[in-house]
C-alpha cells in the first residue's frame, strides 16, 4: 500500500510540473503576441489620421482657488511713550514752609 501512494504522489507531482510548465509556455506566448498585435493596430489610427479627421480630446479645467478678501486690518499696537522731564522750579525741594 505504501509504494502505491508512492506513486500516487509522483505521478501527481509529474502533472503538476507539466501544468505549470504549460502555463508557463502559454503566457509567453501571448506575450509574444502582443506586440505584434499592437503593432498591427497602431496602423489603423495612423490611417485614419491621415483622413484629416481630428480626435477630441475633453480636459476638465483646474478648479479656480478661492478668492479671500482681507476686510478688516489688524488693531495698532500701543501707543508710543513718550516721556517728558521737566526741570524742578527755584530750588522748591517739596517740603514744608516753614
Amino acid at each position: 500500500m505504501n509504494s502505491i501512494h508512492r506513486i500516487g504522489v509522483t505521478i501527481a507531482a509529474l502533472v503538476t510540473a507539466v501544468v505549470v510548465a504549460g502555463v508557463f509556455v502559454a503566457q509567453g506566448y501571448v506575450a509574444a503576441q502582443a506586440p505584434a498585435q499592437a503593432t498591427s493596430q497602431s496602423a489603423g489610427p495612423a490611417a485614419a489620421g491621415a483622413t484629416g479627421v481630428p480626435e477630441t480630446v475633453y480636459v476638465n479645467p483646474a478648479p479656480t482657488p478661492p478668492v479671500i478678501h482681507v476686510t478688516q486690518t489688524s488693531p495698532p499696537g500701543q501707543p508710543p511713550v513718550v516721556h517728558v522731564i521737566v526741570p524742578a522750579q527755584g530750588g522748591d525741594d517739596g517740603g514744608s514752609d516753614g
